[in-house]
């Protein structure tokens, strides 16, 4: 599933940009922390965040998002425990884990 450009609307949202970039500048210690996302892949496929939660886990490097109906399936959490973490520069890297047991 492709996203092209005529699938974002950026330019009826010139003056949002625009503040959030002020937001952003105002505030760059959270700024690393955060970003801003098109939902475009999610209208692309029907998600209608009402009536759906989205549940995401890391597997093989990849960020996998499932989504469920909240009415039918109560919310998921999940944790992982990690058994071996590495040091990377200046990052402490969990790179071997297990699901926590519920």
């Amino acid at each position: 599933m492709a996203v092209t450009t005529t699938d974002y609307d950026a330019k009826a949202d010139t003056a949002f940009f625009r503040e959030i970039t002020e937001v952003f500048r105002k505030h760059p210690d959270a700024a690393k922390r955060y970003a801003l996302a098109s939902l475009a892949l999610e209208k692309q496929l029907g998600i209608d965040y009402g009536r759906q939660y989205a549940v995401s886990t890391v597997e093989d490097g990849r960020i996998i998002t499932e989504f469920h109906d909240r009415e039918k399936q109560a919310a998921v959490i999940r944790s992982r425990i990690c058994l071996k973490y590495e040091l990377r520069g200046q990052d402490l890297v969990c790179v071997n884990w297990r699901e926590a047991e519920e």
